[in-house]
């Protein structure tokens, strides 16, 4: 199980900085635009998608403190979003890379943001984290389409074939 999310740590850094790439090219205006997707816009929406992996990671390590909620604003302008982004991914390879089989057969206990005491199997929540990244990433995708931004691909396979 380690080998396989591991390499879905570094597919996940790899579409983010495709993604954060092409995200690069869209002017602030468009950038906070609310287009009516679920976290508004695609600062939202990156943001979000930062805030879930700060909970998970907040909840696999008992280390850091978790955001305040799922569509609170890490950081405001792309610059600061993007630093933290790659920190982010750089740190989910270590979290996993630090885990050995034991543990990643075992449980986790954690409050969820409702502050609901919870219990899960450790490769439950990271196929989560995973899944919900690659869930927002393309409504993310969608947004950069529809503002008439070239959208990368993200797929798995490409990445397997690099």
């Amino acid at each position: 199980m380690k080998a396989y999310f591991a390499t879905f740590a570094r597919y996940n850094a790899w579409a983010n900085r495709r993604l954060y790439d092409a995200v690069a090219g869209v002017p602030d205006e468009l950038y906070r635009q609310d287009r009516g997707a679920f976290f508004g816009s695609l600062r939202g929406t990156l943001n979000h998608i930062l805030v879930g992996d700060r909970a998970w990671l907040t909840r696999i390590t008992g280390k850091g403190t978790p955001p305040a909620s799922l569509d609170q604003i890490l950081y405001d302008d792309f610059a600061s979003l993007n630093q933290a982004r790659a920190a982010e991914d750089e740190g989910i390879i270590r979290v996993i890379e630090g885990l050995d089989e034991a543990r990643l057969a075992g449980t986790i206990r954690y409050r969820n943001m409702r502050g609901e005491d919870m219990e899960q199997p450790l490769t439950e929540v990271l196929a989560h984290v995973f899944n919900h990244q690659t869930h927002h990433r393309g409504q993310a995708h969608t947004l950069l389409s529809q503002m008439g931004h070239a959208a990368p691909a993200l797929d798995f396979v490409y990445f397997m074939r690099k």
